[in-house]
């Protein structure tokens, strides 16, 4: 295992997290459906706990684990909160949007754990693997809600 390497793979799944809280914080704004914005609060709490574990672990590993940083940048929350205006008026197409947006979630979990299997402990596999099932829990629980709109 490569501490260097194993800080920078764990500090990409921060990233991948911070998007996910920021995607549900801008979809959670406007939606007045209580079930939804309960659930998008819910997922957002899934991914800042996701976020403590990992930034516990790079510090663990003599790491600084990273804050705030999003691969969001200005233009791209100024789209979300566009799109968020108009797009997602209709329900149904914010829950396919966010539907999609998992789905890129999953695959890059999925193939982060993949190819970097050799940098990383057996326990810090395992708590993303962890990671992993908990969001792809979220990720049915969006496809049953899209099902009862």
């Amino acid at each position: 295992m490569n501490t260097e390497s194993a800080i920078k793979v764990l500090n990409s799944f921060i990233i991948i997290n911070n998007d996910r809280i920021e995607r549900y914080k801008v979809a959670a704004q406007d939606i007045e459906n209580y079930s939804l914005k309960s659930a998008f609060q819910n997922f957002q709490k899934t991914s800042q706990k996701c976020n403590a574990e990992l930034s516990n672990e790079i510090i663990k590993l003599g790491g600084t684990p990273l804050s705030t940083e999003s691969s969001f940048n200005t233009f791209g929350k100024i789209w979300l909160a566009i799109k968020n205006n108009f797009i997602y008026k209709d329900l149904k197409k914010l829950i396919t949007s966010i539907e999609f947006s998992e789905n890129e979630v999953m695959q890059r979990y999925y193939n982060t754990i993949d190819s970097n299997r050799e940098d990383l402990s057996d326990n810090q596999q395992l708590m993303l693997s962890e990671q992993y099932f908990s969001i792809n829990t979220e990720h049915y629980e969006i496809k049953s809600l899209k099902s009862l709109l």
